[in-house]
């Protein structure tokens, strides 16, 4: 579900009233940031707005992504079945005048991955908690919540990972025994150039790893096409907010799944390769942002069709090689 999505959801069920929503994207590790935005998206809501306004703010994560809005909002059923599972446990039927006021917050986590379950946290904090003590609530009742979830979304994004890992090492054994039951005039041919037995390793592991972020872009290239532009024309599409927002966030969560693969791959057995790569993540994704965004402008501008998988492979297969490059001066 997108951010679209859960406006539509939303507007059918509050159609009189307006919904305050908004979404950053999550930095899979830098959480002081993804606190200070949350923080101030929320802090902002609360200055602007009463504790009776209905709102939903997502924090898109790479691989889920994780909802914070008042109980019922999505479903009034749920806040009806709280209440009454409420009050059995109380035994209180009516109210006292004790009860705090307002609806209370959930934070809902939506995995995209159909191996990862999708769940929900119902806060002991309700609206006017949020209002009235905002700094001890967030603090203390919603920040580690959405802290678990991040974390969740790291193991979803690590066991992706390491799906990769073990692919690519299959992919190299293979391209090993190819290598070695050729003679000269094959491997001329079908490498290209001349490579002697001793670079066979280093080879066979290049033609790997780029096999997997191959896999990744074909995927990528499909969902980009069948489930977001469909048949809309590319330059409408980009013309669309809420819809380039989702494909520039489909674009960021291709990049952590890339950079990701080359630290689990090599870092995991190097920890200052690995401390280099992330060094370097952050400004190879504003690279691949600032690229992808000048190709879109030139598929516009120009009033060329869009290749979905020509336009991944320019994007991200130079990120690839300039990885490969990087994980070479280690060794």
């Amino acid at each position: 579900m997108d951010i679209n999505d859960l406006k539509k959801q939303i507007n059918d069920r509050f159609e009189n009233a307006p919904i305050q929503s908004s979404a950053f994207y999550a930095d899979p590790e830098d959480h002081l940031d993804n606190q200070k935005k949350l923080r101030l998206t929320l802090k902002s809501f609360i200055e602007t707005q009463k504790p009776d306004t209905p709102f939903a703010l997502q924090v898109l994560a790479s691989h889920s992504e994780i909802t914070i809005m008042p109980l019922g909002l999505l479903d009034l059923n749920e806040l009806k079945e709280w209440e009454n599972k409420k009050r059995a446990e109380s035994g209180k039927t009516y109210a006292t005048g004790e009860e705090k006021e307002g609806t209370p917050i959930v934070v809902q986590f939506e995995s995209h991955v159909k191996d990862f379950k999708s769940e929900k946290t119902v806060l002991d904090i309700y609206t006017d908690d949020l209002f009235e003590h905002f700094n001890d609530n967030f603090n203390d009742k919603l920040w580690p919540v959405v802290m678990k979830y991040l974390n969740e979304n790291q193991t979803i994004l690590r066991d992706i990972e390491k799906k990769l890992v073990a692919e690519s090492l299959e992919v190299k054994e293979t391209n090993l025994k190819q290598l070695k039951a050729m003679n000269h005039e094959q491997l001329q041919k079908k490498v290209g150039f001349e490579l002697k037995e001793d670079q066979f390793d280093h080879y066979a592991n290049y033609i790997a790893d780029l096999s997997q972020v191959n896999a990744v872009l074909v995927s990528l290239a499909s969902f980009v096409k069948d489930q977001i532009l469909k048949n809309m024309p590319f330059g409408q599409m980009m013309n669309l907010p809420e819809m380039r927002n989702t494909f520039f966030w489909v674009l960021d969560n291709t990049f952590n799944e890339i950079i990701y693969f080359y630290i689990q791959a090599f870092g995991s057995t190097n920890p200052n390769l690995k401390k280099h790569l992330n060094t370097i993540r952050k400004n190879l994704a504003t690279l691949m942002r600032t690229d992808a965004w000048k190709k879109c402008n030139d598929i516009i501008e120009s009033g060329k069709k869009f290749d979905s998988q020509k336009f991944f492979n320019d994007v991200f297969m130079p990120i690839a090689e300039n990885l490969e490059v990087e994980v070479d001066k280690f060794n």
